[in-house]
């Protein structure tokens, strides 16, 4: 009988405080870099070598901040920075709204090839492809452009949108288009009056991912840019980094900066991107 209620009412209770112990030091280890991110951007650099290190300083400062937001380099490299993610997050839902569409309701000979092929593309790392791209780049004459690092990041967020599209608007009932059709509406017209709306989740959720890696795109930054005039974020961020030294405060403090806008809109979208990846996994 004990061992009937055991399996109806759960785990024991030490399984469950070494599970939650587990989770803890799990959180604890992804929650530290941006703790100690944020403990060493307001500390001064004598304090920054401390032994035994400190979370809280003694004298919190908030020079390294001023520092960074007061650089001429930092305010161009934001601009370039907002400029090539706008760019990129629009494309990416343009085309992957029409293409996912198409996919998920236009059953043609070579379907299912196209959609693994799309999802193939996502498994070549970056570091794979940016020598050729590179020059390709050079060649065409497109180095160190706001369109190069545009397109460079379209060929990975493009593959995964229309994927995610896709598998989302599957689970969108066929009948309600149909029904929209009866009383006038065009195909695109059911399409952005009738679907779109419903698969407001599903759109927030590939905005939010386009956005992040254009925001925090790295590796194509720093090969395909070549002057402060292209600079994003990430790189300038390389700025604080002398040849013999590293002012680890201004370093940190514009990791923070770079950081926060990412973790404002992903907390107030956090349930939309949530509700899509879940409902776009359906079908996926």
């Amino acid at each position: 009988m004990a061992k009937m209620k055991k399996s109806v009412t759960g785990t024991s209770p030490v399984w469950q405080v070494c599970t939650y112990a587990v989770l803890l030091l799990v959180v604890l280890v992804a929650v530290f870099p941006a703790i100690w991110m944020l403990s060493t951007s307001i500390k001064l650099p004598t304090e920054q070598y401390d032994i035994p290190p400190q979370i809280i300083p003694d004298t919190p400062t908030i020079s390294n901040y001023v520092n960074v937001l007061t650089n001429s380099k930092m305010y161009l490299a934001f601009i370039n920075s907002v400029i090539i993610t706008a760019c990129v997050v629009a494309v990416t839902l343009f085309i992957s709204i029409l293409a996912g569409y198409g996919l998920s309701r236009y059953k043609f000979k070579g379907h299912g090839v196209l959609k693994i092929a799309l999802l193939f593309g996502q498994m070549i790392p970056s570091v794979v492809i940016i020598i050729p791209l590179y020059f390709l780049v050079a060649k065409t004459g497109l180095l160190d452009t706001h369109f190069s690092l545009i397109l460079a990041d379209l060929a990975l967020t493009i593959p995964m949108g229309v994927i995610m599209l896709s598998s989302f608007f599957e689970t969108v009932p066929k009948e309600l288009e149909e029904a929209a059709k009866i009383d006038g509406c065009t195909g695109m017209g059911a399409l952005f009056r009738v679907v779109l709306p419903i698969a407001k989740p599903g759109l927030i959720s590939v905005a939010i991912y386009t956005y992040i890696h254009a925001w925090e795109e790295f590796l194509f930054a720093l090969n395909l840019s070549t002057s402060t005039r292209t600079r994003t974020l990430p790189i300038a961020i390389h700025m604080f980094a002398g040849e013999f030294s590293v002012d680890w405060g201004s370093t940190m403090a514009a990791s923070a900066v770079v950081a926060f806008p990412v973790l404002l809109i992903f907390l107030s979208c956090n349930k939309y991107f949530v509700k899509g990846m879940a409902d776009g996994a359906v079908k996926g």
